[in-house]
C-alpha cells in the first residue's frame, strides 16, 4: 500500500473505531456520564457507539479488500 491519503485515512478510520469500541465499554462499565446517561438512554448509546464501530469496521475491510484487489 502507498503513503499518502489513502493510508492516512485508513489509519485514521482503525483509531476512530479503536476510540468508539473504547469509548462505549467505558460507558456501558463506569459510572462516566451517569448523572446525563441512565437507563435506556444509556443502554441506547452503548448500542449505537457499538454498531457505530462495526460498521466503520466493516467499510475499513471493504476498502482494504478493494485496494489489495487492485494492486
Amino acid at each position: 500500500m502507498k503513503l499518502g491519503l489513502h493510508s492516512v485515512t485508513l489509519w485514521f478510520g482503525v483509531i476512530t473505531v479503536l476510540m468508539v469500541t473504547a469509548g462505549a465499554i467505558v460507558i456501558a462499565f463506569t459510572d462516566v456520564m451517569s448523572d446525563r446517561l441512565y437507563g435506556p438512554k444509556r443502554i441506547g448509546f452503548v448500542i449505537l457507539l457499538l454498531a457505530s464501530a462495526v460498521y466503520r469496521s466493516f467499510r475499513i475491510y471493504q476498502v482494504m479488500k478493494y485496494t489489495k484487489n487492485e494492486e
